[in-house]
């Protein structure tokens, strides 16, 4: 009995951290947007069109372009980051003097943290790992900064109104448009057929009904295929014996 309960509240307990973990995930659907299980979601696309954002430490300088891939120079010589198609995120250690590049929008991974639950850019280029916290201002104006660095970690910080979690368009379901339209088209064809015959044809009463003759024989129509299904079934029993 009481090995029973044991595994019965194991069980239990793994269901609510699983369901617990599951719920605060936040998938990603796009290089800046990422969608939570509620349908509530974040969008930082429109970054994309900003300018490269830019921070610089007494050790540092660090630039970093949302979303999307940019050519970026770094350092007194203006060395290229990163050939071809730019890279999302580029730094310059000016105590190495040396420009680094610390990740593409392809290596990007947005996510929820697992401290604070607050979404977060996780970028992995190589042996180094940039986590940008992402953190929601009320006013329009969005901001970038140098937090810390070390060897194989950097930690950066980016301030935005477009991080502001954002709640689902309400609408109306596919049922409910089914519904109505039923009740529309229903009603034009009941209302309707019986003006246009009450104006056409002078009808009255039962008269007026769209297809009366259809409609009137409909129940005995219904009550004899009903009927007819279940004579059909004994028969068909009878046969067998």
């Amino acid at each position: 009995m009481c090995s029973r309960s044991a595994i019965f509240i194991a069980l239990a307990l793994f269901v609510i951290l699983f369901c617990d973990s599951t719920s605060s995930e936040c998938t990603q659907v796009g290089p800046c947007t990422c969608l939570l299980p509620d349908g509530q979601y974040y969008n930082l696309t429109a970054l994309a069109k900003e300018k490269p954002l830019n921070d610089t430490s007494p050790t540092s300088t660090a630039i970093f372009h949302p979303c999307t891939n940019v050519p970026m120079t770094m350092g007194p010589d203006s060395t290229t980051c990163a050939s071809g198609s730019g890279v999302s995120l580029c730094a310059y250690n000016k105590e190495a003097n040396k420009t680094l590049n610390l990740g593409t929008v392809e290596e990007t991974r947005m996510k929820l943290s697992s401290t604070n639950k607050f979404p977060i850019f996780e970028i992995h280029h190589g042996n180094v790992t940039s986590f940008i916290n992402i953190v929601c201002v009320n006013y329009n104006e969005t901001s970038f900064r140098i937090e810390s660095f070390n060897a194989k970690e950097y930690f950066f910080h980016l301030s935005s109104p477009y991080a502001c979690k954002i709640e689902p368009q309400k609408g109306l379901s596919t049922g409910s448009v089914l519904v109505i339209l039923f009740f529309t088209f229903a009603g034009i064809y009941f209302i309707g057929g019986a003006i246009a015959l009450k104006t056409l044809r002078g009808a009255t009463g039962w008269e007026m009904l769209p297809n009366h003759d259809f409609w009137c024989e409909l129940p005995s129509l219904v009550r004899d295929g009903i009927v007819f299904t279940f004579n059909c079934c004994r028969a068909d029993s009878y046969e067998r014996i």
